[in-house]
């Protein structure tokens, strides 16, 4: 009868652990590394886009918004949330510069501010 050489030396299939959590610094690198790459694809989704706080009471605000903010180099589109008060334009404008033809139209626009 051959002994397994795990059941010789450590009377049973698997050795214990020289302390509680052996493990645990590759279980917590590798929730780190899942953390860092869900991080890293909400900002490549968020890359070439502003999000601008800005009243718009009526859809005349909308249209002028599209107006004046279109036009702009670096822009591709102006999408406008009414309810939200919410101006989110994609393209690589530079985002001082569409802040401050945004405060132009309406002196109370703003980067967007995520409430917690």
């Amino acid at each position: 009868m051959a002994m397994n050489p795990n059941e010789l030396f450590y009377a049973g299939d698997n050795p214990s652990p020289w302390y509680n959590g052996h493990n645990d610094y590759w279980v917590m690198r590798a929730l780190n590394a899942e953390k860092q790459a869900e991080k890293k694809k909400q900002e490549d989704a968020k890359k070439g886009m502003i999000e601008l706080s800005m009243p718009l009471c009526c859809e005349g605000c909308i249209m002028k918004v599209h107006k004046k903010l279109k036009p702009m180099d670096g822009v591709a589109s102006v999408e406008c949330d009414q309810s939200k008060q919410k101006v989110i334009l994609k393209g690589d404008a530079n985002p001082e510069a569409v802040v401050k033809k945004a405060r132009k139209i309406n002196r109370r626009a703003d980067f967007w501010k995520e409430k917690k």
